[in-house]
């Protein structure tokens, strides 16, 4: 079944432009297609504008973070048929959808040295996490929650690197324990990942495995329950 949607579209181009701007588009489009469909019939439209393409292809629609592998239908049911599609940060916008992600990449060099290379792939899948988070809008060396659900699963893999990986991600400057619940600003709610977290600050004030005041807080404050 067919829908005609109102579109408001993000448009930025950093070798260019001085300031952002949105474009309107008018576009119908079948609901059982992909929000990746979509993008292509924007890009017929005006050919200028560029967008993420592949697995972990991502950007916002109304101020949610989330792949372009989703469908219409689904996208409809939760937004309604006024879209507004911005990039993943407006921050680091080098064309329209499209973002420099060295800073998401900086992360994952924080438990390198603990993991297996061939890891990188799997932190790459956590992408939409990092910049759907508010706290890095407020904290530019914020550790990031793709980070968080990431060293939950290599302590999973590499459970004799535990204390190793506890004691990067409890950092009380830019770590684990500034974590704000993301359920608001992912699609579809990252409850999965919300419960990692949740789990690794209880290992984090469980096992004490080195000295933050941080921790030490929330560590009586568990005592006494």
């Amino acid at each position: 079944m067919e829908c005609k949607l109102e579109l408001s579209v993000f448009r930025f181009d950093a070798k260019t432009d001085f300031l952002p701007y949105y474009k309107k588009h008018f576009i119908t489009i079948d609901r059982s297609l992909t929000l990746n469909d979509l993008l292509l019939k924007i890009k017929a439209e005006d050919v200028s504008f560029d967008y993420p393409k592949g697995d972990l292809a991502a950007l916002k629609i109304n101020g949610k973070a989330l792949f372009s592998n989703v469908s219409i239908d689904g996208l409809i049911n939760s937004f309604g048929k006024s879209l507004t599609l911005e990039p993943l940060s407006t921050k680091r916008v080098i064309k329209d959808m499209i973002i420099n992600t060295d800073d998401f990449y900086q992360r994952f060099d924080l438990l390198d040295a603990f993991v297996d290379g061939k890891d990188r792939p799997l932190y790459a899948h956590y992408i939409i996490y990092y910049y759907a988070s508010s706290v890095l809008d407020l904290l530019e060396n914020y550790q990031g929650d793709a980070l968080f659900a990431f060293a939950y699963d290599m302590i999973q893999k590499h459970p004799e690197r535990k204390r190793e990986i506890l004691e990067v991600i409890a950092n009380d400057q830019s770590g684990i324990f500034l974590h704000v619940r993301l359920c608001t600003k992912i699609y579809p709610c990252g409850a999965e990942v919300e419960k990692k977290i949740t789990e690794l600050k209880n290992d984090v004030m469980k096992h004490r495995p080195f000295l933050n005041p941080l921790v030490e807080k929330f560590s009586h404050h568990l005592d006494l329950l």
